[in-house]
């Protein structure tokens, strides 16, 4: 980026992107919407730091075509990465485009040729998600969950909540009418795109507007450096309330999960009003500055999301996880796990009928491309899956005649869901009546 703005901005810009993306929300990292923004970043890099156009172009596609293949959800993420190269330099961006499809076509093609359920799970995996609106149709009650999630993610990532921020603070120092807009319209053309894949998806996950994190970061570097640079110091429009949720979104978020879904909505109407007085005081504004200490503090804003007792939401899905006690569970579950790996020996072979976490933390080898079985998990309330080539594949792995141990989650999938042909064989070939306990787990030694 030095090649194309000053370079106190384009360090701010690159400052704030890589804090943002060190420090993401516990829920977000090493998620496939994270690691997409992670590619997407590097794109935006390559494309506009490499001297030479036609390298820059080709290692920003292939940068772009893997933040398309880690979930295909995330080409909207892409689509914001390019978006910036061409506001800073569209011969690039072009470039980078016409070279980022091939390259991703060659790459799926490849990933096809090395295991080609990738084809079929192309055309599956959507229906694993029965909540989507293009299983059941758009419905009023997605909207209030959009909604909720946006908000659930302005409270978890303070920087999302500034957003508003930045760009009224970027806008007034446009140096037009027509600069003024393109500030306003494609930051908003940016949210909208990854806003469009939250709702395709359906689910309300706080990770899946993991793109908004480094996106709302670098605005507010940009926004700082050029307001500084212009008059002198930092902005009162984005020090104020930085500093103002700072403070107070981990006074809330530490409260209890009953305070928190109690008193969603003053908190949420706070938060709002924070932001809206931050872009009034942005629009007008007569260039006045703010202490540099005063300014350092609202750095503070960062820390929020790597906070011991952060919430992976405010009051939406997984509102009773903070970091502390998430990675808390995990080492009860491997401490816990422990012993009975022991006994039955590391390189047992086993079925899981257990989330994909459970499977990874017990670590026992699976003789079935599907470790975790998420298709039959998913037909036991959603019919549509149950005719799919892979949920039969999945059902036989639960008979694979090799494995020694069943490792069942009641709470994800007990055997008494299954369908009861599936279920009377997985019983007469495991015996779970001398079952051996591992924390949440349960582990049944083959008869």
């Amino acid at each position: 980026m030095l090649r194309h703005r000053p370079a106190p901005e384009a360090t701010a810009v690159a400052a704030a992107t890589g804090v943002a993306l060190a420090l993401a929300p516990n829920w977000d990292f090493l998620q496939p919407e994270w690691l997409a923004a992670v590619f997407a970043a590097g794109a935006v890099g390559a494309a506009l730091r490499i001297r030479r156009p036609v390298f820059a172009a080709l290692t920003g596609g292939v940068l772009l075509a893997l933040t398309v293949l880690v979930k295909y959800t995330t080409a909207p993420t892409a689509l914001v990465a390019l978006g910036v190269v061409a506001v800073l330099d569209r011969r690039r961006a072009l470039l980078t485009g016409l070279l980022a499809v091939p390259i991703c076509l060659g790459l799926f093609g490849l990933t096809v040729l090395i295991e080609p359920r990738e084809w079929r799970w192309l055309g599956e995996l959507s229906l694993l998600n029965g909540g989507s609106p293009l299983s059941r149709g758009f419905a009023v009650s997605d909207v209030r969950a959009l909604v909720s999630t946006v908000l659930n993610e302005a409270l978890a990532v303070p920087m999302v909540a500034l957003l508003p921020v930045s760009v009224a603070v970027l806008a007034r120092l446009a140096p037009g009418r027509r600069a003024r807009w393109a500030w306003v319209l494609l930051p908003v053309a940016a949210v909208v795109v990854v806003l469009a894949a939250v709702v395709l998806q359906g689910q309300w996950f706080q990770y899946h507007l993991a793109a908004l994190v480094p996106f709302a970061a670098a605005l507010a570097g940009l926004a700082l450096a050029r307001w500084s640079a212009e008059h002198g110091g930092p902005p009162r429009a984005l020090v104020l309330p930085g500093i103002a949720l700072g403070v107070g979104i981990p006074i809330v978020s530490a409260a209890t999960t009953e305070w928190r879904l109690a008193h969603g909505t003053p908190v949420y109407a706070v938060l709002v009003a924070v932001v809206v007085v931050g872009v009034l005081v942005a629009l007008k504004d007569r260039g006045r500055t703010w202490p540099v200490l005063a300014a350092l503090s609202a750095v503070a804003v960062f820390a929020v999301l790597a906070w011991p007792s952060a919430p992976y939401s405010f009051d939406a899905i997984h509102a009773d996880y903070t970091n502390s006690e998430r990675v808390a569970a995990a080492h009860t579950d491997e401490r816990l796990f422990a012993p009975v790996r022991a006994r039955i020996g590391a390189d047992a072979r086993v079925v899981y009928l257990a989330f994909g976490d459970m499977a990874y933390f017990f670590g026992n080898p699976a003789p079935c491309r599907y470790p975790a079985p998420v298709f039959v998990q998913r037909g036991t309330y959603l019919p549509a899956v149950r005719g799919l080539e892979s949920y039969r594949e999945n059902l036989a792995c639960l008979t694979q005649p090799d494995a020694e141990y069943l490792v069942v989650q009641p709470s994800w999938l007990a055997v008494d869901r299954l369908p009861p042909d599936v279920a009377a064989q997985v019983r007469s070939r495991f015996d779970c009546d001398r079952a051996l306990p591992a924390g949440e787990l349960t582990v049944c030694p083959r008869r």
